[in-house]
């Protein structure tokens, strides 16, 4: 399936949302929602349909390889289509590596490497550390320095050729480019064998390397820096909050406070990547693409909350996230509903006032202009009802696959609710995305 970013009647993407990863193979920007993966090339983003829930991505320019929760699929980049498809329900994958044959760590508690091409497993030493993936575009990383690329091509016995002590992560990138954090330092060893020190506390899951393994990007605690491999050298860092998501073909980073994709210069690739859990009352629809839109119209007004909860009435719109509480065209207040493990799970205007409440069930009432009014604590936190679905239109449900039917056409796009604007049907996800598709 194909949707269009700009005007006309094929499907649109209006806002991305917050995706559970996002990359680039050094020609296109992807990024994965539930069991879809988007590719988007040009003016046009393409959906691919898995089977399972997206766990990990490894993107190249020929092949991208995904680790799902029940095994493994390559897609084909090209044609948006899956080319290969491994299946194991009793695997854990964790970790991916871009060679030809790609190699996963999978199955806990065994170490296991798997070879995509035959499926046939190669155990891993048992010094051998791994980890889950911490955040939506982070990969697995590990203490031992294994020759990858023998063992995924010549189908080799795994042999360990180093070992990093005291090691933070282990990155594998094109040709065997390896990046290991080692403690409050990094330690970049290219394909080459070069063995350099940075001078910066890299994360290392964070690794996103070009396509020809020659330079990297890497988040450091204040931001990102692109490293030359074959000199050591750092070519240009970048301050602030963002993220390494690839090279499409430049370095592209993610903006979290703007949700937006930039290039190296700065310039916006794609916004909307900024979400906030949807809530829709009269003709406003507020959190999708971290926006709030005019259903009337089909428009979008503001275009800058991030990542919480919306509450509206129809006429005014409030944001809350886990820390503040902004009311649109109005206040602007703290709140310490939420402790280190909390975060707020809904939000709602009853008259002049705004109710808030939290995970573990504390709620807190505050007046418009900020003035706490009282704190409780219910078991089970009240929910916003969803708005209502159009008629004709069927949204699927937590137990079925990400369909959307409208009348006898079948739609393959996560959604948990929608609305008719205009001619278009308008859908959105509870991550923010949001899709118009002919209604």
């Amino acid at each position: 399936m194909r949707l269009s970013l700009g005007t006309g009647p094929l499907p649109r993407l209006l806002a991305p949302g917050v995706p559970d990863w996002i990359g680039a193979d050094g020609v296109r920007v992807g990024w994965a929602l539930r069991d879809r993966l988007f590719l988007r090339t040009g003016d046009h983003v393409d959906v691919v349909e898995l089977p399972d829930e997206i766990e990990e991505v490894c993107a190249t320019p020929r092949r991208w390889t995904v680790a799902l929760g029940n095994g493994f699929v390559r897609v084909d980049p090209a044609t948006a289509t899956v080319q290969e498809l491994l299946l194991d329900d009793e695997a854990e994958p964790l970790a991916t590596h871009a060679g030809e044959e790609l190699g996963l760590f999978i199955e806990v508690p065994e170490h296991r490497l798997l070879r995509l091409a035959d499926g046939r497993p190669l155990p891993l030493p048992d010094a051998a550390l791994r980890t889950r993936w911490i955040r939506p575009w982070a990969t697995g990383i590990g203490a031992v320095w294994i020759d990858l690329d023998v063992v995924c091509r010549l189908g080799a016995r795994v042999s360990v050729v180093g070992r990093a002590p005291s090691t933070e992560g282990l990155a594998v990138g094109p040709e065997g480019s390896l990046l290991v954090a080692i403690k409050g330092d990094a330690v970049v060893a290219a394909p080459r064998g070069l063995t350099v020190r940075v001078g910066l506390p890299l994360a290392s899951e964070t690794a996103r390397f070009s396509n020809d393994g020659l330079t990297v990007l890497a988040a450091f605690p204040d931001g990102v820096v692109w490293i030359d491999l074959t000199t050591g050298a750092v070519r240009k860092k970048w301050e602030g909050a963002y993220v390494p998501v690839g090279f499409a073909p430049g370095p592209v980073l993610w903006d979290g406070e703007r949700g937006t994709l930039v290039d190296a210069a700065g310039a916006v690739l794609l916004d909307g990547f900024a979400g906030a859990t949807p809530a829709m009352a009269g003709p406003v629809l507020a959190g999708p693409g971290g926006a709030v839109w005019d259903l009337t119209s089909g428009t979008r007004g503001v275009a800058d909350l991030r990542e919480g909860v919306c509450a509206t009435d129809g006429e005014r719109t409030v944001h809350v996230d886990d820390t503040d509480v902004r009311v649109l065209g109005g206040a602007r207040f703290p709140h310490r509903l939420c402790g280190d493990e909390d975060a707020v799970d809904a939000a709602r205007l009853d008259g002049d006032m705004l109710v808030v409440a939290t995970l573990d069930g504390e709620v807190g009432r505050f007046t418009l202009a900020g003035a706490p009014l009282d704190r409780t604590h219910q078991r089970f936190p009240w929910k916003a009802a969803p708005a209502p679905c159009p008629e004709g239109v069927t949204l699927p449900t937590e137990d079925a696959e990400s369909v959307v039917a409208v009348g006898d056409t079948e739609w393959p796009l996560p959604a948990d609710g929608a609305a008719r604007v205009g001619n278009d049907l308008w859908i959105w996800s509870r991550e923010g995305a949001l899709f118009a598709v002919p209604g």
